[in-house]
């Protein structure tokens, strides 16, 4: 394809801070992607033909780990996640692979009549690559066990806590809110294969979704009923304090890491390869989704004083980072450390 005016790649922050200009009426376009990421190498590709069919928008790729500081400020949990922004406020998103929300979306904002990405064979071909599973379905469950499970209370909502996307999802956050319960949350329009596998595992086909201890609550409706009449609150369990929390996590197994994501689904790169570097080792150990608990996630950086994510833990103390954990494997000092928590070979 040849070069296209209005599609740039973000390769620094100047580049970033050149191409874009939040005082304009310029709407932009932003592709925050991951090169691990199976799913964003399709979208790369539908973004960039959008940006050849619609000059009135300004096409801007990101990705997302490079540039930590312009993902943290869209709020990015996912990849691949499309952001559209005008005069410096964020109009409209679209998360996951989903070639033809993400068209209809750049249609909207674009004043070309041509801008309806879709009129060849794109949006025939969109659907079927969208919607084609990562995970089979006995990978899928576990996923969903896992997630369900990972909070005290656990809601699967449209959008995140602080940029709710339906005014149920919101309403739900604001009763969470009101009685002081302490929640995590998973926000179902950045996996469409979880938001679609949930709905058959809890046997429910709305969001949002509330989960106690694991087990499924209900949705809206049923948890304003609940909270009316005394019964929600006697289902949450008494609420510990955040140090209590994090210790409690570090000490869950002899080895315990916290990532981005899960094993099965790493969330980043580094997350990702420390997963595969553990298998290599023969390690068994536990993880925590640390996308799932800001508090979590923020509190244990001041707790450990350490300033980054993946951390591993060894028997409830701080062996390092990614990098640190690569030097030990290769030094032996590791398979040294963790020798009573390998896996048996045959």
């Amino acid at each position: 394809m040849a070069a296209i005016s209005n599609y740039t790649v973000i390769g620094t922050d100047d580049d970033f801070s050149a191409v874009y200009q939040p005082t304009t009426s310029t709407v932009y376009a932003m592709n925050f992607w991951a090169a691990w990421a199976p799913p964003c190498v399709q979208m790369n590709d539908v973004f960039e033909e959008l940006a050849s069919k619609n000059s009135n928008i300004k096409f801007i790729k990101i990705e997302a780990e490079k540039f930590p500081d312009i993902s943290e400020e869209y709020e990015i949990a996912a990849v691949p996640s499309f952001v559209f922004v005008k005069e410096g406020k964020v109009v409209d998103r679209v998360e996951g692979a989903n070639p033809p929300e993400l068209s209809k979306t750049v249609a909207k904002y674009s004043k070309s009549p041509a801008s309806s990405a879709t009129n060849g064979t794109t949006a025939a071909a969109s659907p079927s690559v969208a919607a084609a599973p990562t995970m089979s379905a006995e990978e899928m469950n576990a996923r969903l066990k896992e997630l369900t499970s990972s909070s005290s209370v656990m809601v699967f909502i449209k959008g995140t806590p602080t940029a709710p996307r339906c005014q149920f999802s919101r309403q739900l956050l604001e009763i969470l809110t009101s009685q002081n319960i302490r929640f995590s949350s998973f926000n179902i329009l950045a996996d469409d294969e979880v938001r679609q596998a949930m709905k058959t595992f809890s046997d429910w086909p709305t969001f949002p979704q509330v989960y106690v201890k694991g087990e499924f609550v209900g949705g809206l409706d049923v948890v304003k009923e609940l909270v009316a009449t005394g019964e929600f609150q006697a289902l949450v369990p008494a609420e510990k304090d955040l140090k209590t929390r994090m210790d409690e996590l570090i000490q869950k197994a002899p080895v315990m890491i916290f990532i981005k994501g899960s094993p099965e689904t790493p969330r980043c790169g580094f997350s990702k390869k420390l997963v595969a570097l553990l298998a290599d080792q023969g390690v068994t150990y536990d993880s925590f989704d640390i996308l799932e608990d800001d508090d979590i996630r923020q509190g244990l950086k001041t707790h450990v004083d350490w300033p980054t994510f993946p951390m591993v833990f060894f028997k409830g103390e701080l062996l390092g980072g990614l990098d640190i954990v690569s030097e030990m494997v290769e030094n032996g000092e590791f398979a040294q450390v963790v020798a009573e928590v390998k896996v048996p070979t045959a």
